[in-house]
């Protein structure tokens, strides 16, 4: 080659080198307005002081995760979703008596904003001079992303009569991403997870994802009940997040204070705007409708006072090959084992949940009788056959032990083993016999829930919604036609009783139900009381119950997960919404190798095989409902509902399953999941110790990475 071909080529190279770099700088440049505030080992932080957006750089690739939208003016958006989505936080505050919240935001409200730079964020004092509302908002960032936290008494109202603070979003668009442009998804907290595709939708859906953390708030929201629609999944876990694929990089966002009075929100694209994006609504005031009398009429009410609530919510950064919703679960069991949410229950041994009905209650001539289904003896003789087939170590719950029955003995407000069932004899000796065989022992109990028919005194004592009235909805069962629940107080008065009767006889463990899943306003004391004084009465009572004896949870909620020994019923799917693209093993994830976690009943699922490979999957552990009598006893009961439950339908299917799963635990032991991936319809599930579990959901034979399964078919892998 020629010395003049030579420099040619050597200039060519070092233009296309220029070119490469200035179109990298151009990518990577950040917006005029913004200006780094704090950084950590993989991120840059920058602040736009007037509106307190937020941009994420990734210093790897330069990639950035934007809070708010960057070119407004092509939106051909109203000036009110303009002013939401140019503005880091957004206030709802209410008018007087009007019902509908007014937003109070950084572009179309006037409003003075004092940033003061700490070094690793921020602290901004923002205030409305017009309606005389004022806050402070505090950003921290740390290693694992960065913290945002509005506290309680940095609110000030000077015209509270006139204008009061209805709700907070914190960072609403952070990562948000507009009509199909980004590769990725959105993550909801449906059951055990689900993510939303980015891809442009043409506008099919019609509303948004839009939950309650903790479920229905049922001192405020009426609901229309029916005995053949099923409830979409609640929220236990508030987390949720945005990943793009193509640039690498994703967000998750959980609350740690407010949960109490927070909802999450997912909007694809086409649902009121053209953006994706995922949030956070924390509500402190309430409109509700009063009524005034028989004739039905109504005037609508606010909240006689703000929901005492922090909020601090908590953004996890990722990138890489960890920006994706196993690197974020991960990430969220982490920030969640560094703050305390997990205690010391142990997941060295696997085992298998048992849950034995004992008794019902139906009609009968004079009155009502006892419908025995597994008395104390029968589900001895059922653990000692199990432990005959090698399936030892059953965590064992009994379900409607005490005089009444399942649903006549609401609340739970004694130690009554029912004479039916064998009394307290019979129940010690199932105790001493669950012990031999190396099974923990518990009896179930439901504090919260009240049947007026057998505790009628109690009916003064029952929950009322924050229009005073008493609160209730139909069973649809064939004894009792209606339930109510007590009020927090009555709930842990009694709690703490019937506890302490239980340890004076020696229960070894209670796996608690009722007041794990609910989350409130009420009234009580002639005062509404908000949902953060229910969880302050329910923590304690939960609290005080773990000290005196091992607890398990029924589909807890995750402030409570701290004391608990073992979840229990957790969801293994979503509710299938029609945007989700799938399910995702989310909480299985965030909850891997800390706390055994039970699912919902097998023999109630309508593909046990599917059921099976989902447990393979998550690692985690199936649980059973077993009544000795055939279930066609309970027809003419309020368990009529029961269908499948006779142990001898399951005699051969649950050893079959204890031994495939324990030996699959055996390789897991105490690791926990760092990687699941989806290929079609074949998953691989990475666990810490290097173990490889590959698993083909599919119709027909499947291949990833070489592994090539029948349908319906798993294999195990050990890493060299």
């Amino acid at each position: 080659m020629s010395e003049g071909r030579k420099a040619l080529c050597l200039l060519l190279t070092l233009c296309l080198a220029m070119l490469c770099a200035w179109s990298m700088a151009e990518e990577a440049a950040v917006p005029e307005g913004y200006e780094q505030i704090a950084e950590n080992s993989r991120f840059t932080l920058y602040l736009r002081r007037d509106t307190l957006a937020v941009i994420v750089q990734s210093k790897s690739t330069g990639k950035m995760l934007y809070s708010t939208v960057q070119n407004p003016g092509e939106m051909k958006d109203n000036a009110t979703w303009k002013g939401f989505y140019q503005s880091g936080i957004v206030m709802e505050y209410l008018d007087g008596v009007k019902t509908i919240p007014l937003q109070a935001d950084f572009i179309n409200t006037k409003n003075q904003v004092d940033v003061t730079l700490t070094g690793d964020g921020y602290i901004a004092r923002v205030s409305y001079p017009d309606i005389g509302i004022s806050y402070e908002a505090t950003l921290k960032m740390d290693e694992l992303g960065f913290s945002v936290s509005i506290p309680r008494s940095s609110i000030v109202e000077e015209m509270a009569d006139s204008y009061a603070v209805a709700s907070f979003y914190v960072y609403p668009f952070m990562g948000y991403s507009y009509l199909g442009q980004d590769t990725g998804y959105m993550i909801i907290p449906d059951g055990q997870g689900a993510i939303i595709s980015l891809q442009d939708n043409e506008e099919r859906f019609a509303s948004p994802f839009d939950r309650p953390v903790y479920g229905t708030n049922i001192g405020v929201e009426t609901s229309v009940y029916s005995d053949w629609s099923k409830d979409a999944e609640q929220v236990i876990l508030p987390a949720f997040g945005m990943v793009h694929e193509d640039d690498g990089l994703a967000v998750l966002g959980f609350i740690e204070n407010g949960d109490a009075a927070a909802r999450i929100m997912a909007y694809p694209n086409g649902v009121r705007m053209k953006f994706d994006w995922v949030c956070a609504k924390y509500l402190y005031r309430l409109v509700y409708s009063q009524p005034t009398g028989p004739n039905s009429s109504t005037i609508s009410m606010r909240t006689e006072h703000a929901r005492d609530i922090d909020i601090q919510q908590q953004f996890l950064l990722e990138e890489g090959e960890t920006a994706s919703y196993a690197g974020l679960a991960c990430a969220l069991r982490q920030y969640m084992t560094e703050k305390g949410y997990f205690g010391e229950a142990d997941t060295t041994d696997f085992d298998i949940a048992v849950d034995f009905l004992g008794a019902e209650t139906e009609n009968y001539v004079l009155g009502k009788k006892s419908v025995p289904m597994t008395t104390f003896a029968q589900a001895a003789e059922i653990l000692e056959d199990l432990a005959g087939r090698g399936v030892k170590g059953i965590s064992v719950t009994c379900r409607g032990w005490q005089e009444g029955g399942l649903s006549g003995a609401l609340p739970t407000d004694a130690y009554d083993p029912a004479g039916s069932l064998g009394g307290d004899g019979g129940f010690k000796q199932l105790a001493r016999t669950a012990a031999d065989l190396g099974n923990r022992l518990s009896l179930e109990a439901d504090f919260l829930h009240l049947n007026t028919e057998t505790h009628p005194l109690l009916f003064y004592s029952s929950f009322k919604m924050i229009t005073s009235q008493t609160w209730s909805r139909p069973t649809f069962g064939r004894v009792y036609d209606t339930m109510y629940c007590l009020s927090p107080k009555k709930t842990l008065e009694i709690g703490r009783d019937t506890v302490e009767q239980m340890a004076k006889h020696q229960v070894p463990g209670v796996s608690l139900t009722g007041i794990t899943s609910l989350m409130s306003d009420y009234y009580e004391s002639s005062h509404y009381q908000d949902s953060t004084a229910m969880m302050g009465q329910y923590e304690a009572l939960v609290r005080e119950t773990a000290d005196r004896m091992e607890v398990s949870l029924d589909k807890a909620n995750c402030y409570l997960w701290r004391y608990a020994a073992a979840l229990r019923q957790m969801p293994i799917a979503g509710s299938d919404y029609s945007y989700v693209k799938r399910d995702i093993p989310f909480l299985a994830i965030a909850l891997s190798g800390k706390i055994p976690y039970y699912t919902e009943y097998a023999n109630f699922q309508a593909n046990t095989h599917r059921y099976f490979l989902h447990l393979v999957e998550q690692g985690t552990r199936p649980s059973f409902l077993l009544t000795a009598e055939d279930p066609i006893s309970l027809q003419n009961t309020n368990s009529n509902d029961v269908y499948s439950s006779r142990y001898e339908l399951y005699q051969e299917m649950i050893p079959q399953w204890y031994e495939e799963l324990r030996a699959l635990h055996d390789q897991l032991g105490r690791a926990q999941i760092t990687d699941h991936v989806y290929a079609g319809d074949m998953v691989r599930v990475t666990w810490s110790n290097g173990v490889q579990v590959y698993l083909n959901f599919g119709a027909s034979e499947g291949e990833m990475d070489g592994i090539v399964l029948e349908k319906g078919a798993y294999k195990v892998v050990k890493q060299p």
